[in-house]
Order: structure tokens, then sequence, then C-alpha cells
């Protein structure tokens, strides 16, 4: 089973680069001035590459990620440290290449507007990003309170 997942997470981390390559590339050509064609790809690329490391990371090396958050203990909220399972089936591997393939599509969305601002406006390009987000966070807390609860 975690091997499957292994392997699914590098289908997903392809699929997430591929779509990194074809917006750098849409950027590249496309772009209208020589910023737009050297400067904005590369923080776009490099901005990409650095999220989505540090998310697969903190995913895969839970004990390092300090999560605290807001939980009720004897009656009262107060802030808890948060106490990760264990993950004998793999299912982070899963969680993490969701992540990636979701911050690229974020960052697809970001080209996008630069690149057809007519088509993409911001405010089309910031709903659509907030949605991304919002799946994002959902399919991470999913995946973590399966394995707290395994």
């Amino acid at each position: 089973m975690k091997e499957r997942n292994r392997s699914i997470f590098r289908l997903l981390l392809f699929a997430s680069s591929a779509l990194l390559l074809a917006q750098t590339v849409l950027l590249v050509a496309l772009g209208t001035d020589r910023e737009m064609r050297i400067v904005l790809p590369l923080i776009l690329f490099f901005g990409e590459v650095a999220v989505s490391a540090m998310m697969v990371y903190f995913i895969l090396n839970p004990q390092y990620n300090r999560n605290y958050t807001f939980r009720r203990r004897d009656g009262r909220w107060r802030w808890v440290r948060e106490t990760y399972g264990p993950d004998p089936n793999g299912l982070r591997y899963i969680s993490a290449g969701v992540c990636t393939l979701l911050i690229a599509l974020i960052f697809a969305v970001i080209a996008a507007a630069v690149l057809w601002p007519l088509v993409v406006t911001e405010t089309v390009a910031i709903i659509i990003s907030c949605a991304l987000a919002i799946a994002l966070s959902i399919v991470f807390y999913i995946i973590e309170e399966k394995l707290r609860r395994s």
C-alpha cells in the first residue's frame, strides 16, 4: 500500500512539474516585454519550487512541523500542540502529491492572469486561487484526521 501511494505521489509530482514547465514556457514565449519574458517566469518558477518543496518536506516529516491548534480542553478553549499519528500506509505521500498539484494550479492561475488579463481577470484569479487553497487545506485536514484517528 505504501509503495502504491508513493507511486501516486510521483505521478502527481510529475503532473505538477509538467504544469510548471508549461507555465514557464508560455510566460517566456508570450511575454510582451523583456521583464515579462525573463524576470516574471523566474520569479514564479522559483517561488513555486520553493513553496512546493517546503510543503512536501513538512508534510512528509511532521516531526518538524510544530503545529498548534485551538481546541477545547477541560471546558475551555486553549492553544494545544498537535500530535501527528503514524503513517503506515503512506497517506502523507498522497497528501503531499495533491498539495503540490494544487500549488501548481494556483501558480498557473496567476500566470494565466498575467498572460490573458481580459480572460482571467483579477477577480476570477483571486476566486479560483482561494478555492484551490481551500481545497488544499481540506485535503490536508482530511488525511491528517484519518491518520490521527487510526
